[in-house]
């Protein structure tokens, strides 16, 4: 019989692939692993870095202070969660990083431990383009419980993966223009002769989201053809903002 953190997470897998809006989403995993102690959590696409903007939060609840003290400490650079993170794509609780680190790492286990972020667990989620979601969360209690830890791997991923999707299908910023700026990126590519495949190689969308911003852009530009698309973004001067 399962017990009650168990039910949860059982309520999380099942329902959340047809919840309908990412809210919905974040609630129900916030409920889910409020279940084994944790009650902060942030989602980072991790590997954005490179398109020239900060790397994208997919969701977040109650990191706020912690990130805003950890990077103006520059704990990174002592931080022993970021050698495991290079050593092996595997999840991990802080407990096992611990003892890989320094004494300024000491300190910084324990302004965490101000905020109340006694222990906390990390889960990479590896998208279908190459992405990387780094799902961290955080608890009170002093260490993650051993026999937890696959059950919380499977919600971490589940949430990581439905968060990059509705990351990817998302409209940007609704003032770029006609388009918005990921369709505009798309058809960018496109007129330079790049496959739906490519173009999601270049910005770590997958094939099938690709399409879906090309069509919507079609849609928007009033055309039927992609070629056509491409004419009109530039003639609007769509591109000059990427």
């Amino acid at each position: 019989m399962l017990n009650t953190a168990e039910q949860q997470a059982w309520a999380f897998l099942s329902q959340a692939p047809h919840l309908g809006s990412a809210q919905e989403v974040e609630t129900h995993f916030a409920q889910a692993i409020a279940a084994f102690g944790y009650d902060k959590f942030c989602a980072t696409l991790v590997n954005a870095e490179h398109y020239g903007k900060e790397p994208p939060t997919l969701s977040r609840q109650d990191f706020d202070a912690w990130d805003q003290r950890y990077w103006s400490e520059r704990y990174v650079v002592h931080d022993p969660c970021v050698k495991l993170l290079l050593k092996s794509p595997r999840s991990f609780a802080w407990t096992d990083a611990k003892p890989l680190g320094d004494n300024r790492a000491q300190s910084m286990w324990g302004e965490a431990s101000d905020l109340g972020m006694n222990d906390g667990y990390v889960v990479r989620v590896f998208g279908p383009a190459g992405q990387e979601v780094l799902i961290r969360m955080s608890t009170e209690a002093r260490d993650t419980d051993p026999t937890s830890r696959a059950v919380i791997d499977s919600l971490a991923t589940v949430f990581g993966t439905i968060m990059l999707k509705h990351w990817e299908m998302q409209d940007d910023n609704p003032d770029y223009g006609i388009v918005s700026e990921r369709q505009a990126q798309c058809l960018y590519w496109a007129g330079r002769g790049k496959t739906d495949w490519e173009i999601g190689a270049i910005l770590e969308l997958s094939p099938r989201t690709v399409h879906h911003h090309i069509e919507a852009a079609k849609k928007r530009l009033g055309v039927v053809k992609r070629q056509e698309a491409v004419l009109k973004a530039g003639e609007l001067g769509l591109f000059s903002k990427l």
